[in-house]
């Protein structure tokens, strides 16, 4: 039997009709036809029929059945030590893979040896660019992006943010209309070498969702510096967002704890300031949310 070139790993977890549509989006994938490759869907306890619906799909589908809800990184570094492929793609159940943007993006990677991690141009449900990765978080760009300084022109061509904006901003900015260098991508769309992964030790499993990806970038980065992340916009993906999570106020939290422990194991000695900042930043959009309800 022929090794898989590349496992595909995706969780599940109370959104059937968002995973089956992804894994079927997979199938299409036209490239994929020529490359030996793996699908591991790992689900994590799901209360709805996502388990059932997931096993009337043909294909190279490997389901692993979890009694209790993981949490993204734990769930992923799982999926890593069954896995089989040289490379590892992370993609997320509300993600519909658009022509063939996994044999595009790994085409790519596998012959450009100075990348270690590519990511595709996610898009939202109406096509438009959706925002995907940035810059790792120092004092800079969290000082700016805690009092919405990173929203004024100009601001993020002086200090990189964490978050560049999108076309769709009304500054209009060209960062996600062009392939190009980042620090890092969201797990929504993750393309990485197996060897970095195991090297590094996976995801940190102290995160439970929302951060993890730019935490693992981070210490491969450290590890790897000669290595490089891209970001390429020849392959789309549609990404629905929030589908595990729909209150709107849990990513700006979860965001807010992704922070404090990214610098707490990183950079422990700017913690207290990363602190002050985050809280500054929590009294300003509960203000603003006060004021306008419906904006926030």
């Amino acid at each position: 039997m022929i090794e898989p070139t590349i496992s595909i790993v995706v969780l599940s977890f109370n959104t059937s009709k968002l995973t089956v549509d992804c894994l079927k989006s997979i199938l299409l994938d036209k490239g994929l036809k020529e490359i030996p490759y793996e699908i591991i869907v790992i689900d994590n306890n799901s209360q709805d029929d996502s388990v059932s619906q997931i096993k009337k799909i043909k294909g190279p589908i490997k389901l692993v059945e979890n009694k209790v809800n993981l949490g993204f990184g734990k769930t992923n570094n799982q999926a890593l030590k069954i896995s089989q492929g040289n490379f590892i793609l992370f993609l997320n159940s509300d993600t519909v893979i658009l022509h063939s943007a996994i044999s595009q993006t790994l085409n790519w990677l596998s012959t450009h040896p100075e990348a270690g991690t590519a990511t595709a141009q996610l898009l939202n449900p109406d096509k438009s660019i959706q925002m995907s990765g940035g810059f790792f978080p120092n004092l800079a760009n969290i000082f700016t992006w805690s009092f919405g300084l990173d929203d004024l022109p100009f601001v993020n061509q002086i200090i990189k943010p964490i978050h560049p904006h999108t076309p769709t901003f009304y500054t209009h900015d060209n960062f996600f209309n062009q392939d190009h260098r980042q620090d890092w991508v969201t797990g929504a769309f993750m393309m990485t070498r197996r060897e970095l992964l195991e090297k590094v030790g996976g995801f940190d499993e102290n995160y439970f969702m929302y951060g993890e990806e730019l935490e693992l970038s981070y210490r491969i980065k450290k590890q790897y510096p000669q290595l490089q992340t891209w970001y390429l916009v020849g392959p789309q993906i549609i990404h629905i967002g929030r589908a595990s999570s729909p209150n709107k106020k849990l990513p700006i939290e979860k965001e807010y704890q992704g922070f404090t422990t990214f610098f707490k194991k990183h950079h422990p000695h700017q913690l207290f300031l990363v602190q002050l900042l985050l809280t500054l930043n929590r009294i300003l959009r509960q203000s603003i949310y006060r004021l306008f309800p419906k904006d926030v």
